[in-house]
C-alpha cells in the first residue's frame, strides 16, 4: 500500500471517529474541501506539517497516520456528563476515553489484583421536581454505607482522590482547557469505574473534591444514564436532568459532611453561627463554605433566613467568585504515578508510553526514570 493510501485510510478513520465532514477537516489544516478530498482519496500525499497539525488537534501520535494496521478501537466506556450540549463533545469524549484506556493498560500490566471494579448500584425511584425527605434519607444512607465500605466512617477532611483509588475507583486529574467542565465519569464492565477531574488552577480544590464525589454519586445512582453515544447523553427532559443533579449533589454533601460526624460539632453550631465560624470550620470538614452552610441548613442547625443571610455575606465579601481561604493543592494521581514508576523501574514500559500516560514531556519522563532507577530509590 502506498504512503498516500495509508494516510488516506487513517484520515477516513479519524473523520468517522469525530463525525466531521471534508470541509471541517480541511479547515483544521488550512486547505479547501477539494484539496482535502484528494488526500482522502489517496491522490496526494499529505505533508508532515499538515499531519502534525492533525496530531495536535486530535491528540494523536504521528504513527496513527502512518500505520497500515487500523488502531481505532471503539469507545468501550459508558459516559455521563452534566451538560453535554455545552461542555462535552465527541472530541473531548474520545480524548478522555483515551486517557482512561491508557490508565487501564497500566493496571493490566501491573500486579494490581483488581482490574474491573464497579461500585454497588442503587436504583432509586425519584418523583417530583425536588427530593422529598424519604428520598434524601435513602441517599444519605447510601452515602453513609459507601463511607463505611471505604473505611472512613468518622473521618473528616479526607483526600477523596486517594481514597477512591484505594477503593478501586480510578481517578485521573489533569488540566483541560474547558472552563465549563469540572468532571466527568465513565465505566466499562471489563475496565471498571473512572472519574476525570479538570485539574485547572482556576478551579478551587474544594470544587474538585465535590465534583469527584458528585460523579461517584452518579456512578452509584444513575448508571443506567451512561451511554457510548454522545447524542444519547443530551437530556430530553429538563426535570429529569435537574432532579438527578440534585440527587448527586445530595450524595456528595452527605458523603463529605455526614450527619453522625456533624453531631460532634453541636457545641459549635448551637445558638450562634456567623461567616467567620463557617470559614474556620469548613477547613476541618474539607469542603467549601457554601457546602457547609447548605449542610447546616439541611440538618436544621440554621433556618432559611440565616442561610440567606450567610449567602449574602459570602457575596458581599466577594466569595461568590472566589473561595474564602482556599485549600492548598491536593496530591492527585498517586496510584497511577506509583504504578507507572514500578513499571518503568522494571523496564516493562517504554519512556514514551510512561510520558503519555502521565501527560508529561518525554524529557521530564527521562529525568524521572533516571531518578527512579537509582539504587537509592529501589526497594526490591
Amino acid at each position: 500500500m502506498k504512503v498516500a493510501e495509508v494516510i488516506a485510510k487513517n484520515l477516513k478513520e479519524l473523520q468517522d471517529e469525530f463525525n466531521l465532514n471534508q470541509t471541517e477537516m480541511g479547515e483544521i489544516i488550512g486547505v479547501t474541501r477539494q484539496t482535502f478530498a484528494k488526500y482522502l482519496d489517496g491522490e496526494r500525499v499529505m505533508d508532515s506539517g499538515k499531519l502534525y497539525k492533525l496530531t495536535r488537534y486530535f491528540d494523536k501520535e504521528i504513527d496513527f497516520f502512518l500505520s497500515k494496521k487500523s488502531k481505532r478501537e471503539k469507545v468501550s466506556f459508558m459516559f455521563r456528563a452534566d451538560d453535554p450540549e455545552n461542555n462535552f463533545d465527541d472530541k473531548l469524549k474520545n480524548k478522555i476515553a483515551e486517557k482512561f484506556k491508557l490508565y487501564h493498560e497500566i493496571i493490566e500490566l501491573s500486579d494490581d489484583p483488581v482490574k474491573d471494579y464497579l461500585p454497588e448500584e442503587y436504583k432509586l425511584k425519584i418523583e417530583g421536581n425536588k427530593l422529598n425527605e424519604k428520598e434524601k434519607t435513602a441517599i444519605e444512607k447510601i452515602a453513609e454505607k459507601q463511607r463505611r465500605y471505604m473505611g472512613v466512617d468518622d473521618a473528616l477532611n479526607i483526600n477523596v482522590f486517594t481514597l477512591f483509588e484505594e477503593n478501586n475507583i480510578n481517578v485521573i486529574a489533569q488540566e483541560i482547557k474547558n472552563a465549563n467542565l469540572d468532571a466527568v465519569s465513565a465505566y466499562s464492565e471489563d475496565k471498571g469505574a473512572y472519574i476525570f477531574i479538570n485539574d485547572s488552577r482556576d478551579i478551587p480544590e474544594e470544587r474538585k473534591i465535590f465534583s469527584a464525589v458528585h460523579e461517584l454519586g452518579h456512578l452509584i445512582l444513575h448508571r443506567d444514564q451512561y451511554s457510548k453515544d454522545i447524542n444519547e447523553l443530551k437530556y430530553a427532559n429538563t426535570r429529569m436532568k435537574d432532579i438527578r443533579e440534585k440527587a448527586a449533589d445530595h450524595f456528595a454533601m452527605s458523603f463529605l459532611v455526614p450527619a453522625n460526624v456533624l453531631k460532634n460539632y453541636d457545641y459549635y453550631f448551637d445558638g450562634y453561627i456567623d461567616l467567620d465560624l463557617i470559614i474556620e470550620k469548613k477547613k476541618e470538614f474539607g469542603v467549601s463554605a457554601k457546602s457547609l452552610i447548605m449542610t447546616l441548613n439541611k440538618y436544621g442547625y440554621i433556618n432559611g433566613k440565616i442561610l440567606g443571610a450567610l449567602f449574602k455575606k459570602l457575596k458581599e465579601a466577594g466569595y461568590d467568585k472566589k473561595k474564602p481561604e482556599p485549600r492548598d493543592n491536593i496530591r492527585k494521581n498517586e496510584k497511577l504515578f506509583a504504578l507507572v514508576r514500578k513499571l518503568v523501574v522494571k523496564e516493562e514500559i517504554t519512556i514514551n508510553k510512561a510520558a503519555e500516560v502521565l501527560n508529561i514531556s518525554v524529557l521530564e519522563m527521562r529525568k524521572l526514570a533516571k531518578k527512579w532507577k537509582n539504587y537509592e530509590y529501589r526497594t526490591a
